[in-house]
């Protein structure tokens, strides 16, 4: 108990409650606007505020403004906030395990592997094709994790930042090619497996929605069980061990839950870039390092930056659909870019 007094303190903990309270609050209230403007922005139908309020309180399954909303536009919401959720807080626990701020399910292999798998199945290769999307997604997703965690000294105890990113490099060109050679092979299917592997949520509906819920609860809150472990692992390896902490299960937990939610979320939407990596450096400036904090406040901002994306997605060529990949892409890489140039700065 005197190791744990005598650890220095984290930026969140100089953090006043009033202060994260306005924060939560503020990305809530962003949240709640971006939904309401994803249900009713950019329809031919002309889609107004009155017809969400009344889904809400007297449904009329005759009016077919409110079916569109019922229909379409709140499950593709829905899907969209929790696949946000989902990659961000993925991404925090990638960077937590592995002490590396490049860190991410896309730059470790997670992403392309459970891309390649589904782009397998999608021309029929092997018993890929006769599994479900999620399961054929987990395999790629864990089968490409695995490999850059070998290559990068992850289950040796001699982990280093830069093997392990450039190990990601090579295991995600490998794996790129192969989805690419399988988007030639299919032929008929290359433009919606093109599509796909841009990351869209054009097509979630209410079945995809029932998919992913179980799935992403279960990750998320594994994610936050694995919290508090994951704050003392930042300290290094020898003080957690020093604390009792087993390092071996944590890390196995942790990858559990990022193979969970990321694999649900790439067999509905495709690989969709940079929520994994931008939003975990955002929300550190924001509270600090304390992962109690830390996964919560991603999860918010995850889901805003997807849902708000989305919807940019639908105006940039309305009424024709933008691959929702693009749009985080193109806010991604400049914020990530600035991230980077002030923390040399600094």
């Amino acid at each position: 108990m005197q190791v744990i007094a005598r650890l220095p303190q984290t930026k969140a903990s100089l953090i006043s409650l009033w202060t994260v309270t306005g924060l939560v609050l503020s990305l809530f209230l962003s949240l709640v606007l971006s939904l309401v403007l994803s249900l009713i922005a950019w329809s031919t139908f002309g889609l107004s505020i009155d017809d969400v309020y009344q889904v809400l309180v007297a449904f009329d399954p005759d009016s077919m403004s409110q079916q569109l909303i019922i229909t379409l536009r709140l499950p593709r919401t829905l899907v969209a906030l929790l696949i946000g959720a989902n990659l961000a807080v993925a991404g925090v626990l990638m960077q937590g395990i592995t002490r590396n701020a490049l860190a991410s399910p896309a730059i470790l292999g997670i992403n392309a592997g459970a891309a390649c798998c589904m782009a397998l199945a999608s021309v029929g290769v092997g018993f890929l094709s006769i599994l479900p999307p999620v399961l054929t997604a987990a395999i790629g997703g864990t089968m490409g994790g695995m490999l850059v965690f070998l290559l990068g000294g992850f289950f040796s105890g001699r982990i280093h930042p830069l093997r392990l990113v450039l190990a990601g490099i090579a295991v995600n060109a490998l794996l790129t090619g192969l989805t690419r050679a399988a988007v030639i092979i299919s032929d008929e299917l290359a433009y919606s497996v093109l599509h796909w592997l841009a990351g869209s949520v054009a097509e979630a509906g209410w079945e995809q929605w029932q998919l992913i819920w179980p799935v992403s609860m279960v990750g998320l809150m594994l994610a936050l069980s694995l919290a508090g472990k994951l704050n003392i692992l930042s300290l290094g390896e020898d003080m957690a061990c020093g604390l009792g902490i087993n390092i071996t299960r944590v890390r196995m937990l942790a990858c559990i839950a990022v193979v969970l939610l990321t694999s649900v979320s790439v067999s509905i939407a495709g690989p969709i870039a940079f929520v994994g990596l931008l939003i975990p450096h955002i929300s550190r400036k924001l509270v600090g390092h304390e992962h109690r904090r830390l996964i919560p406040i991603a999860a918010l901002l995850g889901a805003s930056l997807l849902v708000w994306s989305d919807l940019l997605a639908r105006g940039v060529a309305f009424p024709a659909e933008t691959p929702v990949g693009i749009i985080t892409a193109l806010i991604g890489t400049p914020c990530f870019i600035l991230l980077a140039m002030r923390s040399k700065l600094s």
